[in-house]
């Protein structure tokens, strides 16, 4: 029966802390630096969703983006630089469309996107 050393014990024990301070690092860095958009489609069908960001003072487009969300799946966005009121444009291929004038834009603040057959709902995450 192979037998694992002290060593060997030691060293993958320092690797899996070294991984969980670097992606705690990387999650944390994220969450404080940009706020995180998701658009899930809630549909029994993949979908063609527009979303269009905007920054309410000058309309700045930071981003317009078309993806194929799968049935019941999800697109996210990261990295929108912003601690100021956003609008979010979500258009579908049906003809579905809304737009959420995002004010809490706090680094540590999400915004879920539900996309459903007949409405688009949003929901703003802040921690407790």
């Amino acid at each position: 029966m192979p037998s694992i050393t002290r060593r060997k014990t030691i060293g993958l024990l320092t690797g899996c802390v070294a991984l969980s301070a670097i992606g705690g690092a990387v999650a944390h860095t994220t969450q404080k630096n940009a706020p995180h958009l998701i658009v899930n489609n809630q549909t029994e069908r993949e979908l063609d969703i527009t979303t269009v960001i905007r920054t309410v003072e000058d309309s700045e487009v930071l981003v317009d983006d078309t993806a194929a969300i799968s049935a019941n799946g999800d697109h996210g966005y990261t990295g929108l630089a912003s601690n100021e009121p956003l609008d979010v444009t979500i258009h579908t291929e049906t003809g579905l469309e809304n737009t959420y004038r995002w004010e809490e834009t706090d680094p540590e603040n999400a915004l879920s996107i539900g996309v459903s057959t007949d409405e688009i709902g949003f929901v703003v995450a802040t921690p407790p």
